[in-house]
């Protein structure tokens, strides 16, 4: 019961600290656009200015750079430099709340609390004794608690990235259509006829934008590099390749590369769909057949042993904990390596 209080009152400075953020958020968010604004000119002016020499800055950048490529396929209103600090001050601002409501709750406790092997000794809680390096807890779960962000984020952006290489070829059939127009143009209007599920409808406004607005050739070819890195295919870079080519030497020979590319394109996904028909007992097998042998074998091995038999030799001995381990990184390499297989890109390898 005691511990029950004491998480509620937890969720209660939680609840605190998010009224004072909401409180301070409309100042912090317009700071952080001027902020982000000035960052990502200062960034771009000195690679429009000193080019390959600011190499150099860009390495000390490179979280920047990273959290940056991957917002821009994530996030569905990207903004250049914007979306970096607005992603960093939330994490921040997410590890300050948990750090600071840990350390109030547990600052409250009469007495100290220990944390041990769970299944073994488990939570003591000794009366009387001072609170004494109570902050690291606390912080060890604050910085947990900052990471899931970012791990989410990568999740997305693995899944995007996927169906982004299937988009792909939506892009190609409508842009075929408006070969007439300039480069910039058939971008805009490509984005505009894409569905709202579309993951590339954002990335390709703003790589239509960088095509009517770019003031050198370095600069395009790094939006444009950006764009196919996201795809990560090599249909990606042939798309690109052919806008780069029209941009330079006109939009005459644009119609019949995009309508190429999307016969490669469709060709590459009916092999794809075949092989996958083919193999999928085998992937299904590995997503759900090892948790299916799992349970029955833990069931048969409880009824066997019977229940507080097995918990003692499955939690409270070395050995059962390390074999546990052992299956469960197991079960998760064969989720993750079935997932990959279950989701090819649409590409040539």
């Amino acid at each position: 019961m005691e511990l029950l209080f004491y998480i509620l009152r937890f969720a209660f400075h939680l609840l605190i600290l998010l009224g004072l953020w909401l409180l301070i958020k409309p100042f912090i968010e317009r700071n952080l656009h001027h902020l982000g604004q000035k960052l990502d000119f200062r960034i771009n002016r000195g690679l429009r200015i000193f080019g390959k020499r600011v190499n150099k800055v860009n390495k000390g950048l490179w979280l920047y750079r990273h959290l940056d490529s991957l917002l821009y396929f994530v996030h569905r209103k990207y903004e250049p430099g914007i979306s970096v600090l607005r992603f960093l001050a939330r994490s921040g601002l997410l590890f300050a709340a948990v750090f600071l409501s840990g350390l109030l709750t547990l600052t409250e406790l009469p007495g100290h609390l220990s944390f041990n092997n769970p299944f073994m000794e488990g939570m003591s809680f000794n009366k009387g004794l001072p609170v004494g390096g109570s902050w690291r807890f606390p912080l060890f779960v604050a910085a947990i608690s900052a990471t899931i962000p970012y791990f989410r984020m990568r999740y997305v952006y693995a899944q995007r990235k996927v169906k982004g290489s299937y988009d792909l070829l939506d892009v190609v059939k409508i842009a075929t259509k408006f070969t007439h127009l300039s480069v910039d143009a058939l971008l805009m209007k490509t984005a505009d006829f894409l569905t709202a599920d579309n993951v590339l409808k954002t990335p390709l406004r703003l790589l239509g934008a960088s095509f009517a607005n770019y003031s050198n050739e370095r600069e395009l070819h790094e939006e444009a590099g950006r764009f196919s890195r996201a795809i990560g295919t090599t249909f990606g870079v042939e798309f690109i390749s052919d806008l780069l080519y029209s941009e330079k030497e006109g939009t005459l020979y644009l119609k019949n590369s995009l309508m190429l590319l999307n016969r490669s394109m469709e060709q590459q996904r009916e092999t794809i769909l075949t092989v996958k028909a083919g193999s999928r007992d085998a992937i299904s097998l590995g997503l759900y057949g090892n948790l299916v042998v799992l349970v029955s074998s833990v069931g048969t091995f409880i009824y066997m042993l019977k229940p507080d038999v097995y918990f003692r030799l499955q939690f409270q001995t070395s050995v059962g904990l390390t074999f546990l381990a052992v299956i469960l990184t197991g079960l998760f390499i064969s989720f993750v390596i079935s997932i990959i297989l279950s989701k090819p890109k649409l590409d040539y390898h």
